[in-house]
């Protein structure tokens, strides 16, 4: 950490939680609000304010939605934390369910064969990983590499004939690898699908909608995550790929808590109800980042002295 960092203008990410009633709405967050939001509010206080609260992952099992995401405070790496609502509409915080010694984002969960997996972003690490939940939802274990390199948000879809992962390089090519199981290894194809970076980073998993499959991208093209863009894909196979945008702007109008951009989002089906998470930011306040400048002070401070 340097001093000129302790000085620059702070994101406050947030996530929403929304129900929709008309699957058309899935790409189109207009003047609705969400129903639940998850994210810090009021005064930063102490060392624990996670001013990242983003990369919202929704799994439904047994009856009960759960949204995995990352949090982050300003003095640690990413953890993968998670919350819960019930079928009477509590909400239930889990906590932190897998932290490591680096970075973690963007916490993909999916059921495959009678097991719980999830695939977060571990690009610090240089490998995309592998988790099964040995206790739903609070335990994981590190169950294998999948690929042996730094990619940028890896995301999952599994096909009748096998598993498709998509994932970006440091450079911005976004790269598409396969494999018949999660046993076997997993092997680049010959496509590289964007190296644009309004399009190169996936913005969550890949959605099967309708009979149809959609990609939603990151446009991180003038800042980090401006905002978000839909591609419907054609065409997915061993022998290519191909995509077609549909949509480049979910919000018509930005809420507050997303003013200033926004860059996942996520679908999940509870019986006849359809959900969408979606992540944004705003500017932290002028006194938030007094605060932030404070305790930054203290913390380096304490770093000097070894405390």
């Amino acid at each position: 950490m340097n001093i000129r960092s302790i000085f620059l203008k702070r994101r406050l990410w947030k996530i929403g939680i929304y129900e929709i009633y008309n699957e058309d709405e899935i790409f189109k967050r207009a003047l609705v609000q969400p129903f639940h939001i998850i994210g810090e509010k009021g005064f930063r206080k102490n060392f624990s304010y996670q001013s990242t609260i983003a990369d919202p992952f929704l799994f439904v099992k047994d009856l009960v939605l759960y949204v995995f995401y990352e949090a982050q405070t300003d003095f640690g790496a990413g953890e993968i934390w998670a919350q819960s609502m019930n079928a009477v509409g509590e909400w239930s915080n889990h906590g932190c369910v897998i932290k490591e010694s680096f970075h973690l984002s963007y916490p993909q969960v999916f059921a495959y064969n009678n097991n719980i997996y999830m695939v977060p972003e571990a690009a610090a690490s240089g490998n995309v990983f592998l988790y099964r939940s040995t206790l739903f939802p609070i335990k994981w274990e590190r169950s294998k590499v999948l690929v042996a390199e730094s990619l940028l948000d890896p995301s999952i879809i599994i096909r009748p004939e096998g598993i498709y992962l998509f994932g970006t390089t440091r450079s911005d090519d976004l790269k598409m690898y396969h494999s018949r199981s999660f046993e076997d290894e997993f092997v680049e194809l010959d496509v590289v699908i964007s190296n644009c970076k309004s399009t190169a980073r996936n913005a969550g998993a890949i959605l099967e909608v309708n009979n149809k499959i959609y990609r939603v991208a990151q446009d991180c093209k003038r800042t980090y995550g401006e905002k978000i863009h839909v591609f419907e894909i054609n065409k997915l196979g061993l022998n290519g790929y191909s995509e077609r945008l549909i949509e480049s702007e979910i919000f018509a109008n930005r809420p507050s808590w997303a003013s200033e951009g926004y860059h996942h989002l996520s679908l999940a089906r509870l019986g006849d109800r359809t959900f969408v998470a979606v992540d944004g930011f705003a500017w932290d306040t002028r006194l938030n980042k007094a605060s932030l400048i404070w305790l930054k002070f203290i913390f380096l401070i304490k770093k000097h002295i070894g405390l």
